[in-house]
């Protein structure tokens, strides 16, 4: 009779540890395509076959199967991925402002006033021509007014996107503490927090580079750049960004990523969508529409423009005999801010058709010799600005952005190859596969219906010699 209550009590361990590991096959089946979730593996322990009544199989401890080094590849490649990705939305209304094309404002000025000059100088005299030279110069200054418009307004966009993109690490850091609360109240691993802390792993990868370190009992040390820590244990280290001290006439100063104790950490953000950001809003930017240190190539180009015309119209005459009359200057600016040059391009308001000096004094004195100059400056040999013309300087613009946008395009469909490659990697190491679970429940729960066969077996067993007993 005892022998039939031990495998009673042995089959009851049986089938708590089917019914078990049942109940894990099935969480894995529901939560295959739950972002940051992996197999997880019911580990059968057989019982001491020496104790009494300690016969038989139960499920110790349920362990999942992730690979911590396809979690880091994959997370590498997300922060590349984000980097990327974000330059090609970033770049893209730096492309629009910047346009070779004939609608484009800057090149159609030029041209426009460039030919306005040509014309001016086969009727010096004709008021209709001079009144011309002014309006294309107006239509000059506009252009570039509109461009510095259009880049103060993507300066701005980035930099709230920028201060998005920050909040958001600072979110996803505070989701990996509360999975470190969780776990140390918990005295344990939560797999049904899991899925959580990887999937918030995953979307801070794609912001910065991150370094994931084990802690202390299950919890995790997410260091930034692998150097400053975000969380440790369930200390939070939040970061915000800081406007630089202002660089006196380089226009808007720079800003920086600083972390709770007010250290800079921007140098440690080398990856990610929040790299990204603070190229193009500290370097890109600037070095087009100025900033921080740099004056800006458009201020460089409306600044010799404005000084080169003015200096011609100076050194001509209105006059086509002594005494000679200098010209008035065509254009204005606010040369007290160098970093504001295009901004605040303007034709000089006093001006009238008649200041407008065609005549070069010579010796010999030519009618229209400085208005021939004029008409000659974006084709002169040797450039303006750094030995291009007005025209090929801005193209040389152009093509900044347009390598940088083009980069940018092809980095980021190569980088996605990369994710798919490490995602697919990390599945084939950890991931559910539907048929393997599939095959696994019809065979525990084969074993289980076996066992409760062995149960009524042993049952009427039972019955039988109590019967016979009595």
């Amino acid at each position: 009779m005892g022998n039939l209550f031990s495998a009673l009590n042995s089959a009851g361990y049986a089938l708590d540890a089917f019914q078990r590991a049942i109940d894990v096959t099935q969480s894995n089946v529901t939560n295959a395509n739950t972002p940051g979730y992996v197999k997880q593996v019911a580990n059968m322990q057989t019982l001491d076959p020496g104790a009494p009544g300690q016969i038989g199989s139960v499920v110790e401890q349920t362990q999942d199967t992730r690979s911590q080094f396809a979690e880091a590849a994959v997370q590498q490649q997300v922060s590349l991925l984000g980097e990327f990705q974000q330059l090609q939305a970033s770049l893209t209304p730096l492309q629009t402002a910047f346009d070779v094309s004939s609608s484009s404002a800057i090149p159609s000025a030029l041209s426009q006033l460039f030919q306005s000059f040509s014309n001016w100088s086969t009727q010096p005299d004709d008021s209709t021509a001079q009144a011309n030279v002014i309006s294309a110069a107006q239509q000059t200054a506009a252009a570039f007014q509109q461009t510095a418009a259009q880049l103060a307004t993507i300066r701005s966009t980035t930099e709230a996107t920028l201060r998005s993109s920050v909040a958001q690490i600072n979110q996803d850091a505070a989701k990996v503490q509360a999975y470190n609360v969780a776990v140390a109240r918990d005295g344990g691993t939560n797999p049904s927090l899991q899925p959580q802390l990887y999937s918030a792993l995953e979307d801070l990868s794609s912001l910065t580079d991150v370094q994931v370190i084990p802690g202390n009992g299950e919890s995790v040390t997410v260091l930034l750049g692998g150097q400053t820590p975000l969380v440790i244990g369930d200390q939070l280290n939040t970061l915000q960004v800081q406007t630089d001290a202002s660089n006196g006439q380089n226009g808007p100063p720079n800003v920086s990523i600083v972390d709770s104790s007010g250290n800079d950490v921007t140098s440690l953000i080398n990856s990610g969508s929040t790299y990204a950001l603070l190229s193009v809003r500290n370097d890109l930017i600037p070095s087009l529409a100025g900033g921080g240190q740099q004056v800006g190539d458009l201020n460089t180009l409306a600044k010799g423009l404005a000084d080169t015309v003015n200096n011609l119209l100076a050194q001509g005459s209105t006059t086509t005999s002594p005494p000679y009359q200098a010209g008035a200057p065509l254009f204005t600016y606010n040369s007290a801010s160098p970093a504001n040059v295009a901004g605040t391009l303007a034709v000089n308001s006093a001006i009238t058709p008649g200041q407008l000096a065609a005549t070069d004094p010579g010796p010999p004195p030519v009618s229209n010799g400085t208005a021939l100059k004029l008409a000659a400056l974006d084709s002169a040999t040797g450039g303006q600005i750094n030995g291009l013309s007005f025209t090929q300087y801005f193209a040389s613009l152009v093509s900044r952005v347009g390598n940088a946008a083009s980069n940018a395009s092809t980095s980021a469909t190569a980088q996605a190859q990369l994710v798919t490659q490490a995602k697919n990697l990390r599945q084939q190491l950890s991931g559910v596969s539907i048929d393997d679970e599939a095959v696994n429940l019809v065979q525990l729960q084969s074993s289980y219906q076996a066992v409760s066969k062995f149960v009524t077996v042993v049952d009427q067993l039972t019955q039988a010699l109590i019967n016979m007993v009595q």
